[in-house]
């Protein structure tokens, strides 16, 4: 039986870790952890239980290999794999954006390991060196009330969030959501420190409202707490299974639009893994097309593959996507951490 272990650790993470993490800051020195059995793989995931459990669950199934699930947010989890770095507990993480990994990559945490599935992802969703790679994504998109928002007023831009007739009308997670992170990274990337912190400084000053998690955002879209919502892909999805009034907007299409940025779930192995068949084993099967299908059809990710059935998501093919490499989100995180400290 897959055993589970909720933790929340990510959302009591102080921004003072989250900032140790991003400068590397090195080796912490910790007292001896409870050991794991030795047959069990220990994956530690930001993404929700929701969502990576039933792909769990199916390789439990077809491998026979038991397998510990932690969960958490992935600022939080990345804090304890740097603390565990001695006696590494966990043999996989998966984390909810790949610039967390390519962190823990430079703080030399991971092992490399290019899967032979990997190859037919676009190189802007792997690691070049064979740290971590892209299961799937999700585009940051614009989340409307249709309720609220006329068809004719539906935003195009995110750049439109900050028009004076949505004061008080727009919500976002904060910065403890990773994608958040990656997605100001992006904006001071594509559009310069100043210009984005102008713009986001514009949306502060229109009572943007910060709140603690993702889920909160579409569901508070959805009840008419909020008109706009910046948001993740899948919550439209979400959205809609529950019987919401809402519509999605994918920004900055169109010859001159950035695009939307697409935030790819990326695994890693560990390094000191003490199950690294088992680990390798796991990374193959996540990009098998039963286990793409769960990701795809249970929890509405975009298929970072090619070739593979999108279902009811829109694929990369549909849209722009915008174009920047994880590595450079990462070289930016702690820059914006600093640049927008509201968050």
């Amino acid at each position: 039986m897959l055993k589970t272990v909720e933790t929340t650790a990510g959302r009591n993470a102080t921004r003072r870790m989250i900032l140790l993490i991003l400068a590397w800051m090195s080796v912490i020195a910790l007292g001896p952890s409870a050991p794991t059995t030795a047959s069990e793989l220990v994956i530690y995931s930001g993404r929700k239980e929701s969502a990576i459990k039933p792909a769990v669950d199916l390789f439990e199934q077809r491998t026979g290999v038991k397998v510990v699930l932690k969960t958490g947010k992935t600022s939080g989890l990345a804090n304890e794999i740097l603390q565990e770095r001695r006696r590494p507990r966990a043999d996989i993480f998966i984390a909810t954006e790949a610039g967390v990994c390519e962190v823990l990559a430079r703080g030399g945490v991971l092992d490399p390991y290019a899967p032979p599935g990997a190859r037919p992802i676009p190189p802007e969703y792997k690691s070049s060196k064979g740290f971590w790679t892209g299961i799937s994504g999700r585009a940051r998109v614009i989340l409307y009330n249709k309720g609220l928002v006329r068809n004719e007023e539906v935003p195009s831009s995110v750049l439109d969030l900050a028009d004076a007739k949505w004061r008080g009308k727009v919500a976002i997670a904060g910065t403890l959501e990773r994608t958040t992170l990656s997605w100001l990274s992006a904006l001071v990337q594509v559009m310069g420190e100043s210009k984005a912190k102008a713009y986001v400084d514009d949306l502060v000053r229109g009572s943007l409202k910060i709140l603690p998690d993702n889920s909160d955002v579409w569901r508070g879209v959805g009840s008419g707490e909020f008109a706009l919502g910046l948001t993740n892909s899948p919550n439209y999805h979400l959205a809609l299974k529950a019987g919401l009034p809402v519509g999605v907007v994918y920004p900055d299409q169109g010859q001159k639009g950035m695009g939307s940025l697409v935030n790819p779930n990326a695994v890693a192995i560990l390094k000191g893994a003490k199950n690294l068949p088992e680990a390798r084993r796991f990374v193959d099967f996540i990009l098998s097309r039963e286990a793409q299908a769960i990701l795809v059809g249970h929890a509405f990710e975009i298929p970072l593959v090619r070739g593979m059935d999108a279902g009811q998501v829109r694929p990369l093919s549909s849209f722009k996507a915008l174009t920047i490499s994880q590595e450079r989100l990462a070289d930016l995180e702690e820059r914006t951490i600093k640049l927008f400290p509201g968050f």
